[in-house]
């Protein structure tokens, strides 16, 4: 992994994260975070999900798991 694929993953896990405290502030009732700002962080992740989609259907190491 390139030092941008790191970030790019630290960044990710740190999206996962703020998506997921988010949205148990809503469930829990508390008003500082309202879900439409929730909802806009899980956007936010699965969007940076669906980037990386490409990266690992190019894995060689795939290739192996064929039958």
């Amino acid at each position: 992994m390139t030092i941008s694929e790191y970030k790019y993953a630290a960044t990710t896990a740190r999206a996962l994260m703020a998506a997921e405290i988010a949205m148990a502030s809503v469930n829990c009732g508390r008003t500082n975070v309202t879900r439409a700002q929730a909802e806009k962080l899980l956007d936010d992740y699965f969007a940076r999900i669906e980037q990386a989609i490409p990266w690992t259907e190019i894995n060689p190491l795939d290739s192996s798991l064929e039958i």
